[in-house]
């Protein structure tokens, strides 16, 4: 019997930190998901404010003044959480590398703003290739969020899965 007691009491502290863990992991995913749904759809109405728009001064005033330190607050709440598995750790790092990301697409977003709508084609020489070149990083960028987010999805699956 006193061996079993101490076998009990282990098992009951490995449940109990288990537990802990997946409560962390499930409070840092759903704040992620809460705060990556506001997002969008704070982007989307900005972004359809930006096309409705004909002022380039109103246009990259929503860009940094808005759009941008909204991922930064985004990522501040997602700094806040704090998680105690390795495993749980790398998803958190995976979350703020996608913040990054779509903070770095959004500011490409505002750079293409100013630098095409300032400058005069038909002085440059290079114009279409300049445009094409950084629509193109534009698209790269776009590519790396989506899959950024698709991974942080199925990693959460698949540690969830594990439990």
């Amino acid at each position: 019997m006193k061996k079993i007691i101490p076998f009990i009491i282990v098992l009951l502290l490995l449940a109990g930190c288990s537990y802990g863990n997946q409560e962390e992991l499930d409070e840092l995913y759903n704040a992620f998901e809460r705060n990556h749904s506001e997002i969008e759809e704070d982007f989307k109405n900005y972004y359809s404010e930006i096309d409705s728009s004909d002022d380039r001064e109103i246009q990259l005033k929503i860009i940094y003044d808005e759009l941008i330190p909204m991922t930064e607050d985004f990522r501040t709440t997602i700094e806040n959480y704090t998680v105690s598995n390795k495993e749980h750790e790398s998803l958190k790092e995976n979350m703020l590398s996608y913040i990054d990301s779509l903070k770095e697409l959004t500011e490409l977003n505002g750079e293409f703003n100013r630098k095409f709508v300032s400058s005069n084609p038909l002085s440059d020489e290079n114009f279409t290739d300049d445009i094409n070149s950084m629509l193109q990083e534009i698209e790269d960028k776009e590519n790396e969020v989506k899959n950024g987010y698709d991974n942080i999805t199925e990693e959460y699956e698949n540690l969830t899965s594990e439990q």
